[in-house]
């Protein structure tokens, strides 16, 4: 059964970290000191990982499962052209957050019908302020 996630670099806002394939891109405001802990506000995350090269990924019922602690699974479907996607957009309130990327595909290795599921990537933690 091949794995369709490989291991390779994390990258979180420029810091390098070993895991998938994952970059993430926040655009977060500085926050201000003081005794009272921060208002916990809305940011808008993208989470983005490299493109898996398995062919079953980059056809129809193909693409990729975000699992992100707290909110339900989001599926990025393989829709049109040369690959599925390889971001998504989320809504985040104030707090930390585990996020794992999945590939699927829906044939099996042997070719049926029974769809595949790559492993788990690797477990990335993300803070937002």
């Amino acid at each position: 059964m091949p794995e369709y996630l490989n291991s390779r670099d994390i990258l979180m806002s420029g810091a390098r970290l070993i895991g998938v394939a994952f970059l993430l891109i926040v655009g977060l405001s500085a926050c201000g000191g003081g005794a009272s802990p921060p208002p916990v506000t809305t940011h808008s995350v993208t989470l983005g990982w490299q493109q898996n090269r398995e062919s079953g990924v980059n056809r129809a019922g193909g693409g990729y499962q975000v699992s992100l602690s707290g909110q339900p699974t989001i599926i990025v479907p393989y829709t049109v052209g040369p690959a599925a996607p390889t971001t998504t957009v989320v809504s985040l309130n104030t707090g930390t957050y585990t996020v794992t990327v999945r590939a699927f595909a829906a044939l099996d290795p042997q070719g049926g019908n029974a769809g595949n599921l790559s492993a788990a990537s690797q477990v990335l933690t993300v803070v937002v302020p």
